[in-house]
Order: C-alpha cells, then sequence, then structure tokens
C-alpha cells in the first residue's frame, strides 16, 4: 500500500517574606517532584503510586515549611528591617516559585488524567477515545506541513514521532478500556491483510476499521508506526 504522509518595610514584613521564601522553597521541591514525574513516562500504574508519593512527600514539606515560617515570624522583631531592593528581589523569587507550582499542578492533573479511575485518575473510556482522536488529527496535519515542506524537516519528524507515541499511549488506554489488544502497522500493511493475520479471515477488517474511527478516517491510508486496536 502507498504509505501517505498523511509593601512598606519593616520587621513585620521580613518574617512575612520568610514565611512566603519558605513557602517557595517547597514550590520549587514540588514543581521538581510533578516534572520528574511526567519525564519518567512511566506506566499507568507506576505514574499512580509516582502521585501518591508526590503527596506523601507533599506533606512532610508542607509541615516542615509551616514550622519553619513559625521560627522566621518569632525571629522578625529582633531582625533588622529589610530595604526595599530586598523586598522586590524575594518578592521576584516568590513570583517565580508560585509560577513553577501552578506549571507542577497542571502537569500533575495532565498526569492523573491519563490515569483510570481505579488508580486515582480520571480518566474514562470516552476520554481515552477523544484524546486518541485529537492526537491523530494532529499527527495528519503535521504530516500535511511535511509535504509542503518537500518532505523534509528535522522540526516536523522529531514532531510528527512524539505525536505517534502519544498516540500510541492514548490507543493503550482506548484498548485497556475496551479489553481489546493493540497493533502496530508495519511497511505495506493493509486492514484486510492484518484481519487475516490476527483473525484468519481478511474480510474482518471493517471490524478494525469501526474499531478505530476515531482514528482511522480512511481504511486505505494506514501508514507504518500507527497504532491500532484490535477486537478481540
Amino acid at each position: 500500500m502507498h504509505d501517505p504522509f498523511v509593601t512598606p518595610t519593616g520587621p513585620r514584613r521580613y518574617g512575612q517574606a520568610s514565611h512566603l521564601l519558605a513557602a517557595g522553597l517547597l514550590v520549587f521541591a514540588l514543581s521538581g517532584l510533578a516534572i520528574a514525574q511526567q519525564e519518567e513516562e512511566a506506566t499507568d500504574a507506576e505514574a499512580a503510586q509516582q502521585a501518591d508519593e508526590v503527596a506523601d512527600a507533599t506533606a512532610g514539606r508542607v509541615s516542615d515549611a509551616n514550622a519553619d515560617a513559625e521560627a522566621s515570624d518569632d525571629r522578625a522583631t529582633d531582625e533588622p528591617a529589610m530595604d526595599g531592593q530586598e523586598a522586590d528581589d524575594l518578592s521576584a523569587q516568590l513570583q517565580e516559585r508560585e509560577a513553577q507550582l501552578r506549571q507542577a499542578q497542571r502537569e500533575l492533573s495532565a498526569l492523573r488524567a491519563r490515569l483510570p479511575q481505579e488508580e486515582g485518575g480520571d480518566l474514562d473510556l470516552d476520554s481515552a477515545i477523544n484524546s486518541a482522536r485529537l492526537t491523530a488529527e494532529a499527527i495528519r496535519s503535521a504530516r500535511s506541513e511535511l509535504l509542503r515542506a518537500g518532505g523534509s524537516d528535522a522540526g516536523l519528524e522529531e514532531n510528527i514521532d512524539q505525536l505517534i507515541e502519544e498516540l500510541e499511549r492514548d490507543q493503550a488506554l482506548v484498548a485497556r478500556g475496551r479489553g481489546d489488544t493493540l497493533y502496530e502497522v508495519r511497511r505495506g500493511d493493509t486492514l484486510a491483510g492484518i484481519a487475516g493475520r490476527y483473525y484468519g479471515n481478511s474480510n474482518r477488517w471493517e471490524e478494525i476499521h469501526q474499531a478505530n474511527a476515531h482514528v482511522l478516517r480512511n481504511p486505505d491510508l494506514v501508514w507504518p508506526g500507527l497504532t491500532l486496536v484490535l477486537p478481540r
């Protein structure tokens, strides 16, 4: 088959700022943990365990940070007032930590969205199918753009490879929700050929197409690397 590319200064303020800095350091640690979760590309079960570890670590760090902040407030009346520049610098540091926390929270939410409900996530079958559909659309758009670029663009090719990996993860969640199995299309494959090898009956290609209608617009246009779900 043809493969298409398819505030004033003063002692009290210093105590508040110290409190904020302690909280900011906590934020920084949080963001590192959450981002590390995303980068490890763990399986669904491992990701759930990691999310629990983040929650446990967070509880301990919150307790420590609160204790440090209280101690800072107790010392504030005995320490000299910081000048306006120090206050501005500290405020900037806190804003940076808050931004990192928001990013970490978004990434953690995305991770939980990819976990089944029985593992503490928010994912259901409809969500998994929709995610796979959107990823497949992104692949088609990127392949069309690559064609317009003459078929050679390192940046686009890398983007397509990443999207293909993302689609594989999406389809794995769909297969898990349905109790189906996965198949990665190879060069020269057709749906009829896949049906013949998997079911022993090439006429069952329509079942494969229907099971993958969320990612396959045209049953004749499959390409190497595409991950399909095969009904059992």
